[in-house]
């Protein structure tokens, strides 16, 4: 017994990413606010909502997922393959070569198959909001107010957690 024991090694955890908030049963991880971060600079969303101008990426994530709450799986929020192809497209271009595109991913832990699941999420996020925000999005500050006002009824209606590092 002693001898299999020699050889299994010393067995250790490793962290792969860490729950930073959980909105009903929709996790928000750490890797997600630093993606989040990321995506706010390199993504030409048509509202403001996923801009500095609304706090913090984490706060712009426990909003989203509010807001996929709201909406549920309906399909008029849905964008088609083709508007999140158009949408992985201009981020991409936006890199100086494919390289450096893949560099980008490769260092988040993704491919384009995830990256458009991710930009298919804050898209539902926008339909939703260009349809129920009667703002124009061009006015940040007052567009910005809106989406908190829409959102402040649902914060006691869901289970909304941050949790502690």
């Amino acid at each position: 017994m002693w001898f299999a024991l020699l050889f299994m090694g010393s067995a250790h955890a490793e962290v792969i990413d860490r729950v930073v908030a959980i909105v009903e049963e929709q996790l928000i991880t750490s890797s997600d606010v630093t993606l989040e971060a990321d995506l706010s600079r390199i993504d030409s969303s048509p509202v403001p909502f996923w801009t500095r101008g609304h706090g913090e990426p984490l706060h712009r994530l426990v909003d989203a997922a509010v807001i996929r709450e709201i909406a549920h799986d309906v399909a008029l929020y849905r964008p088609s393959d083709e508007q999140i192809g158009a949408r992985v497209t201009a981020m991409r271009e936006r890199f100086a070569d494919r390289g450096a595109w893949q560099v980008f991913l490769r260092e988040r832990g993704l491919d384009e198959d995830a990256l458009r699941a991710v930009m298919e999420r804050r898209m539902v996020v926008e339909a939703y909001l260009l349809r129920n925000i009667a703002v124009a999005p061009k006015d940040e500050d007052t567009f910005v107010a809106a989406v908190d006002a829409l959102l402040a009824p649902w914060e006691d209606r869901l289970s909304i957690r941050e949790v502690a590092p």
